[in-house]
């Protein structure tokens, strides 16, 4: 039906609501949007702190508070949204720019970074979201930018008789997930759901195959090699090497640089080398003294109690009654010696004299109780601070005198608090460094064995690849982890055996520098070799030998 003069054809109405209603839904679809995006895109707007104070709001506004250096603006991130088919040379340039010093891309050459600037993909997710769902198909490859990624599996738990999500790891900043089941094919092994604010960058299947798939199936072969080094893993199925692929971690160390100790190193995770040499260095501190010109060394340990002897045993517990006898006679005595000086001071109540009556109880309690080192005291007489001192009057031997603030007609009262004396080390004390043992390839360490005051430091350049200690304890076949902790245990020497080693190689070495210096002596030649004359190799070597 057209009408007269060649107008517009109407539209038929079930079309124009179809129309309309398709509209409103991009409308809501849009808003959803806006609204899941609003975290990054409102960041760059200052937050003040001390909304009530408006004094505190006008200084931070004109102080221009420095903003928090951000990995990724606005601008970028609104670049990185943009079709991968859309984007100028230039903009690809500026991509590559600053994906380049990302973490997450680090461990990439310059010419996949290049690739990578034209197909990668901006998304924000909120706290809560799920990413990817196990035995789901796999679609894209995800790095962290910011935030923290949760990984968690369903495991069908043979108590309870059904399925239980447990959480097996956590992703940071830096992190990739999602190649597994791009590699191999395969649905989603695991669920990975957000902390908090997330960041990513998106990697999608089709681009994954034409820039990716080749440097990471080359990481999945090296850590497949490495675990097929080890007859430990021979016994994994192929979903079991897998998970491991997956989980483990490879590290390399330059020359004396620490792998384990001293705050430094990858905790809760099992090394294996697989190259180079380490060694263990444990500290020894050694009380030297000197009787009679001979040097005599006892091993200084406060965290191992020292052992007890049976006089030791009898003085400490049935001599105790003794000690309990004479607590009660002094107690006696103070007693009296309280009720005394309160009967006094109620007959007088000049203040003077009770000041006087106060501190002669005072050094009779000092008296009695000769042994304690620090003594507080209390009195409360008039319930009125004292105006000379701000405190309290401090007497000879660590007494303290206060005056709490009270009711003024509260007797006076004494009350004794012994402060415990805090050991400190002695004086001559000297720390020395041993080699307890080597590690070469093939060696494995960190089961949880003793590493109090050890380190463990390359001799060479090392490669070790890393596993997590309670995905070994999951797989833990014929108990073979357990039973190399409790191997190694038993062949590291500890640190008294050690200190044994140590006298006795101190004792050789004053032992022929004796035997020299006598044979020097007899004879009638002059001797003009001294130390310096000696090779540094050799005395590198007598240097580590002893110490």
């Amino acid at each position: 039906m057209t009408a007269r003069g060649g107008g517009k054809k109407e539209l038929d109405p079930e079309e124009l609501m179809k129309r309309k209603f398709r509209a409103k839904c991009l409308f809501r679809a849009l808003g959803r949007l806006v609204m899941a995006n609003a975290h990054w895109m409102i960041e760059a707007v200052d937050h003040y702190e001390g909304l009530d104070n408006v004094k505190r709001r006008v200084e931070q506004a004109v102080r221009g508070k420095a903003r928090k250096k951000q990995l990724l603006g606005v601008q970028d991130k609104a670049l990185l949204n943009k079709k991968a088919e859309e984007r100028t040379d230039q903009e690809k340039k500026y991509i590559f720019r600053i994906i380049g010093g990302l973490k997450c891309f680090k461990r990439y050459p310059n010419n996949v970074k290049k690739k990578l600037a034209a197909v990668t993909y901006f998304k924000y997710y909120g706290p809560g979201r799920v990413i990817v769902r196990q035995h789901q198909e796999a679609h894209a490859l995800y790095f962290v930018v910011t935030g923290e990624v949760v990984v968690s599996q369903m495991i069908y738990d043979e108590l309870l008789q059904q399925y239980v999500s447990v959480d097996i790891g956590t992703m940071h900043s830096g992190d990739m997930f999602g190649e597994v089941s791009l590699l191999h094919n395969i649905p989603r092994t695991a669920t990975c759901t957000t902390a908090g604010h997330c960041e990513l960058l998106v990697l999608m299947k089709e681009d994954f195959k034409n820039v990716l798939q080749a440097s990471v199936q080359k990481q999945w072969d090296e850590v497949k090699r490495a675990m097929s080094a080890f007859t430990y893993f021979d016994a994994l199925d192929e979903v079991a090497r897998r998970e491991g692929c997956i989980v483990a971690k490879m590290k390399s160390y330059l020359p004396n640089e620490t792998l384990l100790g001293d705050g430094v190193g990858v905790h809760n995770f099992v090394y294996f080398i697989l190259s180079g040499r380490c060694q263990m260095i444990e500290s020894l501190q050694v009380i030297v003294s000197t009787r009679l010109g001979h040097k005599y060394y006892s091993l200084y340990d406060p965290y191992v109690p020292k052992e007890e002897s049976e006089q030791d045993f009898d003085t400490k517990y049935f001599g105790a009654y003794k000690d309990l006898i004479k607590d009660s006679k002094s107690s006696q005595v103070r007693d009296s010696m309280d009720s005394s000086a309160v009967k006094a001071e109620s007959s007088k109540r000049d203040s003077s004299r009770g000041g006087s009556i106060l501190k002669s109880s005072v050094q009779r309690n000092m008296s009695v109780d000769s042994k304690c080192t620090n003594v507080t005291i209390v009195t409360k007489e008039d319930g009125r601070p004292s105006k000379e001192s701000g405190r309290g009057d401090v007497f000879e031997g660590g007494i303290e005198l206060l005056e709490p603030t009270g009711a003024p007609e509260l007797r006076t009262s004494v009350r004794l608090s012994l402060l415990a004396e805090t050991t400190k080390p002695p004086r001559n004390i000297k720390t020395y460094f041993m080699q307890v043992c080597q590690f070469n390839p093939g060696s494995s360490f960190g089961f949880g064995e003793n590493m109090r005051d050890r380190r463990i430091v390359a001799l060479t350049h090392v490669d070790c690849m890393l596993l997590p200690m309670i995905w070994l304890l999951q797989r833990n076949t014929a108990n073979i982890w357990t039973r190399i902790q409790h191997y190694l245990e038993k062949k590291i020497p500890t640190k008294k055996q050690l200190f044994k080693e140590f006298v006795s190689s101190r004792r050789w070495q004053e032992f022929r520098e004796e035997l020299v210096d006598d044979v020097v002596s007899r004879s009638n030649t002059v001797n003009w070799t001294s130390v310096h004359d000696v090779p540094y190799s050799i005395r590198m070597e007598e240097m580590v030998d002893i110490a």
